[in-house]
Parts: structure tokens; sequence; C-alpha cells
């Protein structure tokens, strides 16, 4: 490692590498009970997407971070299941907006009851509502970043 590297190192809060290692144990275990829901986490993300309002899949790829041949390929299982569906556009007839089906609703809401009943067992040691408050000012802070940042429109 050369001076740079340690410097950076040295420069970081362990908090922040401690919180980037959280996440990709928890997503390890949401991946888990993702496929005991049959749903994948890009299928989430779309519902959660949706559950906002319609979008066309451009969109959809761009929020997901995800290519368009993916996104077409989630979106046509998507609707096989009955989890979404297509709407045309009434301002442009050549284009359609995706939209959450009930059924789409309801595994949203399934998903999230199963993710919130495992979170507990991660919780037990510490002050719990501590923590809980945290995570919910971090979750505020993520979704007004996320709803205030410009989507590229060359990718949808």
């Amino acid at each position: 490692m050369d001076k740079r590297d340690s410097t950076i190192d040295e420069d970081l809060d362990r908090r922040l590498i401690l919180m980037a290692r959280t996440v990709v144990v928890l997503f390890r275990q949401f991946e888990q009970i993702a496929r005991e829901m049959e749903i994948t986490i890009p299928q989430y993300r779309f519902l959660l997407f949706l559950k906002r309002g319609p979008k066309r899949a451009g969109e959809l790829a761009v929020e997901a971070a995800i290519r368009k041949p993916t996104a077409s390929g989630l979106i046509a299982d998507m609707e096989r299941r009955g989890l979404i569906q297509r709407t045309p556009d009434k301002s442009d007839g050549r284009s359609v907006h995706l939209t959450l089906t009930r059924k789409g609703l309801a595994k949203h809401r399934e998903f999230e009851t199963a993710l919130a009943r495992y979170l507990p067992s991660l919780l037990d040691e510490g002050n719990t509502d501590a923590m809980l408050d945290a995570f919910e000012e971090l979750a505020y802070i993520i979704d007004a970043k996320r709803d205030n940042a410009p989507v590229d429109a060359g990718d949808s």
C-alpha cells in the first residue's frame, strides 16, 4: 500500500466502513428473504418505484440502475405474474406506462413485512430505539436526495 492509500484510510471515519459492511450483510439477508418470497431485489425496486406512480420502462431502468434489456426481462416476468400492467400513455399513443396491480402492491407489502419481521433479530442488543431513529433519519435523507436527483433524459 502506498502513502496515499494509508492517508485515505486514516481520514475515513471507521463508522462509514462499518455502515458499508452492514449494508452488504443486510443485502445478502434480504436476497435470501426475497428468494423465499419469490421476488428478486430488482423486482422489489420496481415495485417500490411504481408505488410512487406510473413510469415508463426506461425510467424504471434508470432509477434501478440497470440496463434496458435487463429491465425488459424483469418487466415481462412481472407482467406475466400479474404484479404490474401496461397502461397506454394518453399523451403519446406510442408509449406505455407501467403501473402496479393489486397483486403487485400485495407482493410489495408482503416482502416489506418479511424484512421488518427479520430486522428485530439484529437489534436485540444495544439501544434499539436509537438505532431505529438513526435508520429512519437516514431513510428520509436518502429519499430526499433521490426525489431531488435529476433523471438523465438520455438514459430513458
